[in-house]
């Protein structure tokens, strides 16, 4: 088996050593990694020449892609290199145990039609355009099971036929759901979804996350990420020919625009301002790096 992946990175040279650490400490460690970096500078490429290390390949991509970007790039350069198996990673986001790696590869064929492995999984409502989660007690019941999406950092394993045959996020999406619209384009095309439920138990376990239960709303650390969201939501809606998805996502977050007033007149019009902002943007058809992820 050809085992390999790569790893997307900007601009944080030693938040990326320490995950390449744990990648390689890993029971079956990757036999190659491509290093997709979307700097704009230059230390990460001149760390990495000095690290001179023949399992590692540098790819500068010239300007800040995104993670969607990125992903396309390193799905492109895994398959043509004829793995079987695809690790997807981000720089700060190593695997959370020494055997991730082997417990996701020893279930490859729990399926025969297993396109995408992860540790962490959730389930989609395409008519509500909602990420649902899995119960635990259903994670208690069986060894692994399918689901409809691996969110980033979840250890996601990708099949080297998903890659040759030309699976990937769109570019276009930038930031924000790329992980999503690629996993729904694997189920379309007749791939299944398998997590390790092991796994998955202890990263909620890790996390304190057994008898979550998320709420209707929850106040926002940076709402630029909120305008991604939302934008790429509407822009998956089309893509799968879903107008109920848009049109719960029309309704959902413009409530969700008038109740971030609940925190005060500052948040309110900088929520409101961000939605409304997704909404033009997703009509206007505007995609790519619209705004800078730490502009707040």
């Amino acid at each position: 088996m050809r085992f390999g992946g790569f790893i997307i990175t900007y601009q944080r040279v030693q938040v990326l050593l320490n995950t390449l650490e744990g990648i390689f400490a890993q029971t079956v460690p990757p036999q190659h990694l491509w290093i997709i970096d979307n700097s704009e500078d230059w230390e990460t490429e001149q760390v990495l020449k000095e690290k001179n290390d023949s399992r590692l390949t540098y790819v500068r991509m010239g300007k800040n892609t995104g993670p969607a970007g990125a992903a396309v790039k390193g799905l492109e350069l895994c398959g043509k290199a004829g793995l079987d198996w695809i690790y997807w990673g981000d720089d700060n986001d190593p695997p959370f145990r020494e055997d991730c790696f082997e417990r996701l590869l020893a279930i490859r064929n729990a399926n025969p039609f297993c396109g995408v492995l992860g540790a962490v999984g959730q389930y989609f409502d395409g008519r509500k355009g909602k990420i649902l989660r899995v119960q635990s007690r259903l994670l208690e019941k069986k060894p692994w099971i399918e689901v409809d999406y691996v969110a980033g950092g979840m250890c996601m394993l990708v099949s080297g036929d998903v890659a040759r045959v030309g699976i990937a996020p769109d570019p276009k999406l930038f930031f924000g759901f790329e992980e999503l619209d690629f996993c729904l384009e694997v189920k379309r095309k007749g791939y299944s979804i398998v997590v390790d439920t092991v796994l998955f138990l202890e990263a909620r376990s890790k996390h304190g996350r057994l008898g979550f239960e998320r709420p209707l709303y929850q106040k926002k650390t940076n709402l630029v990420r909120e305008y991604y969201s939302l934008r790429n939501l509407l822009y998956i809606s089309d893509s799968v020919s879903l107008p109920f998805m848009r049109r719960n996502l029309y309704q959902k977050w413009s409530l969700k625009a008038i109740y971030g007033f609940r925190y005060g007149p500052g948040y309110g019009c900088k929520n409101m301002k961000m939605i409304s902002l997704a909404f033009w943007h997703y009509w206007r058809g505007r995609m790519g790096k619209t705004l800078d992820l730490n502009s707040e």
